[in-house]
């Protein structure tokens, strides 16, 4: 028993189009290949290039490799390659397994119909007939096409669920060979799971025959995206957005040859579970807009492939995107926007009343502006087809929401024209059929009309003393809030950082021997310059003797009845390489030193020079300004120092209370003892 083979070139099916020449490589299976051309020829080659056939009509027995084929002319010749391999002659029972075309299920989008078929081929050389199975589903339209074949050919269809089998209605029977361009295809619905076996047989010996199947889907609701040359097979449904205020009329719908006309319906889908009764349509039917739907759903009834084109109108009025409303708005506090404003400069607008729509009258909106009690003088001019309108201009009384004054006027002399003095506020006109809701009419054409208008100004009204303009008093207030914003903002600022800069200090303050700490982090790393900085301005914010304390014991500490300093030798990988980093803490008790500097001398060996200090400090040589002290203030210097010296005397001069005044720890600090300790 053999199984179809896909082809999966085009070549087997030499369909009309343009002279041009044709050639192709070709695996196929051993069998017999037939070439039948009209006013041309065609040729088949074999692998190592030996000529097989050459001729205008001609039947050859292939072997299984690669051929190529050459056909100058391919809108001129038919033909079958063998490209399946042999098939059974007997039709399996419902039950029994039998190999079946798995085919790709071809969706359709209405755009375009793409699906790529099986082809299937055989020869009834010996045999009495050829039979093959085709999957299918529900849902599913099985096109079948009869591409070529040498003889008269029949092809009977059954279709076969898992437990019964019924003979299909469709079929081919054809008592000649097939002829170059003829069309012989028949589509078959299919409603439920199973598979459609195909049985081809001839009265005549040696028949050779192709046949093309396709499967696409009608079940699954598409998207019309376009309404130009709609194309589909079958019972496909499609779904078109269609707004209130727009309407389709069905310009065609045909069988894909043109020939018949193939009958529609719609129906409007308001969500998944609620949709109105379909609706049968004709040529040149209207489908109308309504609210609140989802969209419009299409049928078309027919097991056939079908064109169709569709035209949309967009009933709007007055440029607005949307039919005019037919009533008043309710209140003064009513919504209006759905009423087009029409601004009174002169210029035209269009619109319609769409009378197959229940659309016998449009109210639209003006708005005049001034003072208080001005009096304007409203215009209107309405020309097209118009025979049948009356239009009226309402003034509202714009406290109560009352008509309090109109005037309406109907056609002459090829327009309408009518003019209403109005007071200042919002007021509307109105275009009306003279019939009113009697001109309602599912076969009436729209009425086209076009309006302008214009205002003049009767009576300014009373200039106010003040002009109140809320736009304004909101802008103030806005402004006032962003000043004091921006006014109150540095305070803001200044306040959370004292704050943050106070929890800080007293959290560096809960652990004593902060150099340690310093130390520590280096070990591990951890360390960056901002640790040092933020902590020397943290302990400056606490008292003298907690300041020490966090510290740890100072290395050197003078005290005179006129400051308190206190030194510490830090670890030297603070500094750069070579550098010696101190802290050094000073307060002023009694007296304010200004001019105040430090001044770092070496008892023996080179002189120290100021490599950096923290915070920022002018600095000359072995001098660092400190300028101004203030009594009972802490300030803390982080120094480091350059030099190949050992030992190191610290000096501190100035200006206090108005008096020259030194001071001089009396003890020496020696580099290499603190080495030794760290």
């Amino acid at each position: 028993m053999g199984r179809p083979v896909t082809c999966l070139l085009a070549i087997l099916v030499l369909l009309p189009m343009a002279s041009l020449g044709y050639s192709s490589d070709q695996l196929t299976v051993e069998g017999i290949a037939w070439f039948d051309c009209e006013d041309s020829w065609a040729s088949i080659h074999d692998s190592n290039g030996v000529e097989i056939a050459n001729a205008s009509d001609f039947t050859a027995n292939l072997s299984a490799e690669n051929h190529t084929f050459y056909i100058p002319e391919i809108g001129k010749c038919q033909g079958v390659i063998p490209v399946t391999e042999e098939m059974p002659e007997l039709r399996p029972v419902p039950s029994e397994p039998f190999f079946s075309i798995e085919s790709q299920v071809c969706p359709q989008d209405g755009h375009y119909l793409s699906c790529n078929g099986q082809y299937t081929t055989g020869d009834l050389v010996g045999d009495t007939s050829d039979v093959f199975a085709i999957n299918v589903s529900t849902g599913h339209m099985l096109a079948l096409t009869l591409v070529a074949t040498s003889t008269g050919i029949e092809v009977e269809l059954h279709f076969q669920n898992s437990s019964s089998e019924i003979k299909l209605e469709q079929g081919f029977i054809l008592p000649l060979n097939s002829s170059i361009g003829s069309s012989n295809i028949l589509y078959v619905p299919i409603s439920e799971e199973g598979r459609v076996i195909v049985s081809v047989s001839s009265p005549n010996q040696n028949t050779i025959w192709s046949i093309r199947s396709e499967i696409f889907e009608t079940s699954i609701l598409q998207p019309l995206v376009h309404l130009d040359n709609i194309i589909g097979i079958g019972p496909t449904p499609f779904a078109y957005p269609l707004g209130a205020d727009e309407s389709l009329v069905i310009t065609k719908s045909t069988t894909g040859n043109g020939e018949e006309f193939v009958p529609l319906m719609y129906r409007y889908v308001y969500s998944e579970s609620a949709q109105s009764e379909w609706t049968s349509v004709s040529l040149s039917d209207r489908i109308g807009g309504i609210d609140d739907v989802d969209y419009i759903e299409f049928q078309w009834d027919c097991n056939c492939q079908w064109l169709a084109t569709m035209s949309r109108y967009r009933h709007f009025d007055a440029g607005w995107g949307m039919d005019a409303p037919g009533l008043l708005p309710l209140s003064i506090t009513s919504d209006n926007s759905s009423h087009p404003l029409i601004v009174m400069d002169g210029h035209s607008e269009t619109g319609e009343l769409t009378l197959h729509m229940n659309d016998y009258q449009d109210i639209l909106r003006v708005e005049t502006t001034g003072w208080d009690e001005s009096i304007h003088l409203v215009d209107v001019i309405v020309e097209g087809d118009i025979y049948d309108l009356e239009v009226t201009i309402w003034n509202i009384d714009q406290n109560k929401w009352e008509i309090i004054d109109e005037a309406t006027s109907t056609y002459s002399m090829n327009k309408i024209a009518v003019s209403l003095s109005v007071d200042r506020g919002t007021h509307f006109i109105r275009i009306q059929h003279v019939n009113g809701s009697a001109a309602i009419s599912e076969d009436a054409d729209p009425v086209e009309w076009q309006i302008r208008v214009t205002t003049a100004v009767l009576d300014e009204g009373e200039e106010p003393w003040f002009a109140a303009s809320e736009s304004v008093k909101d802008a103030a207030s806005i402004f006032y809030w962003l000043i004091g914003l921006v006014l109150i903002l540095p305070f803001i600022i200044f306040y959370l950082s004292v704050k943050k800069e106070q929890r800080y200090a007293h959290e560096f303050a809960s652990r004593k021997n902060r150099l340690e700490w310093l130390s520590s982090k280096l070990d591990k790393g951890d360390f960056v310059p901002s640790d040092l900085s933020r902590a020397l301005r943290a302990v400056s914010s606490l008292d003298w003797d907690e300041a020490l304390k966090v510290w740890g014991e100072p290395t050197i500490r003078h005290f005179t009845l006129g400051i308190d300093m206190a030194v510490w030798v830090l670890d030297d990988r603070l500094a750069e390489e070579g550098g010696w980093p101190l802290l050094i803490g000073m307060r002023p008790q009694e007296l304010e030193w200004s001019v105040a500097a430090l001044r770092f001398e070496a008892p023996e060996g080179k002189l120290w020079s100021v490599n950096s200090t923290e915070p920022r400090l002018l600095s000359r040589e072995n001098e660092i300004f400190l300028d101004t002290i203030h009594q009972n203030s802490r300030l803390f210097v982080q120094v480091t120092l350059d030099g190949q010296g050992d030992a190191l005397d610290i000096h501190l001069s100035g200006m206090a209370g108005g008096e020259p005044m030194a001071a001089k720890p009396a003890k020496t600090i020696y580099r290499s003892e603190n080495n030794s300790e760290e």
